[in-house]
């Protein structure tokens, strides 16, 4: 009894104490003894101690009753060893010691921990084989297991089992349950049990919400993760690393450019909490500035390294002799392990991609699981001022965004969500119905040919005479893509050269008249284009007839710049502090440009061929992550490296080269070094018209 009191006011020396005193005054210790000693050992963590006293009763001939094992299993799960809590069971059984409800929920958290789901299964089933009581406990046990197994489908079974069973689940059974939702990639329903928690009156704890937002990281969903974040002070939670982790890769991994911009709110937030510490270490090398940060995730990663670097920019722009030492270090580290890190390779490679797209003087590597970061500090200091480093320094100081509630931010993505939807949506229907193939075809024969350039050149020198949008010159091109695709080719007996001109004309004048291309007073006249191409009107308007004689009257044209434009705006791309969007845009049309000369992708879907694009032009500038999730659930494709798109990938990446040149802006030239040279002005030339059965 004494040593029972001096256990529940937490006085463990004076337990051991009263137990010596007692063996010195010659009482000899009973079961009752020993198993508050067993008590002792197991709000201690002295798993070892208690198992040594379960020897010492086998020894003195003393049986220990089913309350002993129970206990010493229990002690040995709590400390994180479950495979002694197993043995001890075995040496239970051994001894013909009948096991209780108690001994049951205990094995089954011990097999738990072993990852062995289907042995705790079959102890539950035992268990209800004997009639042995279950409650809370034993259900909450059985999900925790099979949430480290990753079993969702499971543990949902058991959470209705245990309703059917008038069971009501406390806050452990859905913090587990949320859980295994979260580790089988189900976040919608870790969101529905969520749901059902608020429903049942039970309130969430701060592991709820880690779990919660866990699961949203993991299904990409960083709306919901950044809503249930929002909730969690006026349930009286604070977040942890788990949590800040998880929402800093869900956001910059969405590749949104505002929800990247809140991202590095989001970093401030948990810096003012004591995370992220950017630490410094400089008592090693006397001629290396050393710095360090603790991560877990690629967008954490990403994030600290901005503010770090935004912050030894201000330094240096204050204070010139703050980058004295030769060289600046940084290092990436990994603290203990997280149910949500990633691999350290992973980490590594997305901040090489970044830095290296943006031109910075940094050598990246991986020493063990760190990812360190070293640079000359004078050319580090030059970079920090260039405007290679402005967008970056710019996605931190996101002024806008910051006057942007979470509504307010969730309400414009959403509509620019569907938006983008419905605009992809649209192409694809039309790319299915007008035949584009999924891949390359091999051996494939481009009519054109040779003077494929010359008159994707001429088609600009057009564009740029008739102040046409872009967008306009690429969709009349892809317009003239789907003539080819349909067998156009000029008659016998035609010069093709001058065919070919007077189709690009038409197709021109189609394009222009589509909906959203060019505004009604910009559309030119008839006699404007035959006074600049040298074609007459009435040929022109023949050769648009025939064209939508051959097309079935559907003359309707997307060009991939228009697929490309979608991927943009997704990604925040029309935002007024978007920079980084702006790295793609000045590179597209050189890109655009020479896919189109190649010749070979003119049967391709223009949307495969643009997400071949964006992908390319976002890893030559760095723009990582390089496929982000809003283009996952935009587009349907999860890696665009394998499948009909890596194929395409491994044509589009050559064209990339070391340096895009600017679009080039062809002059009129000699005709007879062109397929058909604009004629002089005042001319009218009859060039032959394309027969009705040319296709």
């Amino acid at each position: 009894a004494l040593m029972n009191v001096c256990i529940k006011c937490n006085e463990v020396g004076l337990v051991q104490q009263v137990y010596k005193q007692m063996i010195q005054e010659g009482c000899t210790p009973n079961l009752v003894t020993y198993n508050t000693l067993i008590d002792l050992y197991v709000k201690t963590g002295q798993w070892q101690e208690a198992i040594k006293l379960l020897d010492k009763l086998e020894e003195e001939g003393i049986q220990p009753e089913v309350r002993t094992y129970n206990t010493i299993i229990t002690a040995c799960n709590k400390s994180g060893k479950p495979e002694q809590g197993l043995r001890v069971y075995e040496r239970m059984v051994a001894k013909g010691v009948k096991a209780s409800a108690t001994t049951y929920t205990a094995l089954i958290s011990a097999y738990g921990k072993q990852g062995m789901v289907e042995k705790a299964m079959d102890i539950f089933a035992d268990m209800v084989q004997r009639g042995c009581e279950r409650n809370v406990i034993t259900y909450s046990s059985l999900i925790s297991a099979c949430e480290k197994a990753g079993r969702c489908e499971l543990a949902l079974q058991l959470f209705e089992q245990m309703h059917e069973e008038g069971c009501m689940p406390n806050v452990v059974t859905y913090n587990s349950l949320i859980a295994a939702c979260s580790h089988g990639g189900h976040w919608e329903k870790a969101k529905e049990c969520f749901k059902r928690m608020l429903a049942q009156n039970c309130r969430p704890d701060g592991i709820t919400f880690s779990a919660l937002i866990t699961a949203y990281q993991r299904g990409s969903q960083w709306r919901e993760a950044l809503q249930a974040f929002s909730h969690m002070p006026s349930n009286g939670c604070h977040p942890d690393s788990v949590v800040y982790n998880a929402l800093l890769e869900v956001c910059w991994g969405s590749g949104v450019l505002p929800v990247q911009m809140r991202a590095t709110q989001v970093w401030s937030l948990a810096n003012r909490s004591g995370h992220f510490r950017i630490y410094n270490q400089n008592k090693g090398d006397p001629a290396v500035h050393q710095h360090s940060c603790v991560v877990f995730t690629c967008g954490a990663a990403i994030v600290t390294l901005l503010r770090w670097l935004c912050d030894v920019r201000h330094k240096v722009g204050h204070d010139a002799t703050s980058l004295l030492r030769d060289s600046v270090l940084f290092a990436l580290q990994k603290g203990k392990a997280s149910r949500i890190e990633q691999p350290s390779s992973m980490i590594c490679d997305s901040v090489r991609q970044l830095l290296a797209g943006h031109g910075s003087p940094f050598t990246v590597r991986l020493v063990d699981s760190t990812t360190q970061l070293e640079a000359g500090s004078s050319e580090l200091v030059a970079w920090l001022r260039s405007p290679a480093f402005a967008a970056l320094a710019h996605l931190v100081h996101a002024n806008s965004v910051k006057r942007l509630s979470l509504e307010q931010l969730v309400a414009e993505d959403v509509a620019l969500d569907k938006s983008c939807t419905d605009a992809l949506s649209y192409v694809r229907t039309y790319e299915q119905l007008r035949g584009y193939h999924k891949q390359l075809q091999p051996n494939m024969h481009d009519p054109l040919s040779s003077s494929r350039q010359q008159l994707l050149d001429l088609a600009l020198h057009y564009s740029n005479c008739f102040r046409f949008q872009p967008e306009t010159c690429y969709d009349a091109w892809e317009l003239l893509q789907r003539l080819l695709m349909a067998g156009a080719t000029p008659p016998l007996g035609t010069n093709a050269a001058q065919w070919w001109r007077l189709m690009l004309v038409a197709c021109m004048m189609i394009a222009c008249k589509q909906p959203a291309a060019e505004l009604p007073g910009a559309i030119p006249t008839y006699d404007v284009v035959s006074l600049n191409t040298g074609v007459s009107a009435d040929n022109i308007l023949s050769c648009e007839a025939n064209i939508r004689l051959v097309l079935n009257n559907d003359a309707s044209a997307v060009s991939a710049l228009r697929v490309c434009q979608v991927l943009v705006e997704r990604l925040g791309g029309q935002h007024q502090e978007g920079r980084q969007a702006s790295l793609i845009t000045e590179d597209l049309h050189a890109m655009l440009y020479r896919v189109a000369c190649g010749g070979s992708m003119f049967r391709v879907q223009p949307s495969l061929v643009a997400m071949a694009i964006t992908y390319c032009l976002r890893s030559k500038h760095g723009l990582v992550p390089l496929w982000p999730t809003a283009l996952v659930q935009l587009t349907g494709i999860y890696d665009p490296t394998v499948g009909d798109l890596g194929l395409l990938l491994e044509q589009v990446r050559p064209l990339l080269g070391p340096h895009l040149p600017a679009q080039p802006a062809p002059q009129p030239q000699q005709q007879q070094q062109q397929p058909a040279a604009p004629a002089a002005p005042g001319q009218q030339q009859q060039a032959a018209l394309p027969p009705r059965s040319a296709a």
